[in-house]
């Protein structure tokens, strides 16, 4: 005897109306951490965008030496900071850490460029010009 398809939550055919029935016994799992009701996708693990914080941390690091890094420091620190706000990430203190190096050492790049190009300016006033100083015309050294 053939018996036609049935769908597990439709009415029964030999009852004629509708009468619900409980979800698969796999579909509940009460009481098990991390698994969501009735199969869903299960939540990201908290570790899986760790390695913003980390990377941001040495390219801010890194930025010490070469300026230019640290500014992708920053971008990943911000970054690393929204993936712990959403449970992406655990490392919180780490993305905090490479962003607030990435804004120290931008901040004194900063400034290192603006003294840096002051000086150049002023050497050029002082030893431009029909009149230069005495320092820069010295040949005697």
């Amino acid at each position: 005897m053939t018996y036609p398809p049935q769908d597990p939550y439709g009415p029964a055919p030999d009852q004629g109306g509708f009468q619900p029935q409980q979800p698969p016994a796999y579909a509940q799992q009460p009481g098990v951490p991390g698994q969501p009701p009735y199969g869903g996708q299960a939540p990201a693990s908290s570790t899986e965008k760790n390695w913003m914080g980390i990377t941001s941390l040495i390219l801010s690091l890194v930025g010490l030496f070469t300026w230019v890094t640290a500014i992708a420091g920053i971008v990943l620190g911000h970054l690393s900071l929204s993936a712990a706000r959403r449970g992406e990430a655990d490392n919180r203190g780490t993305g905090l850490a490479g962003l607030i190096i990435g804004y120290v050492v931008t901040v004194l790049g900063v400034i290192a460029m603006i003294v840096f190009f002051v000086l150049i300016g002023w050497v050029v006033s002082e030893c431009g010009g029909s009149n230069p100083a005495d320092w820069c015309t010295d040949t005697n050294a």
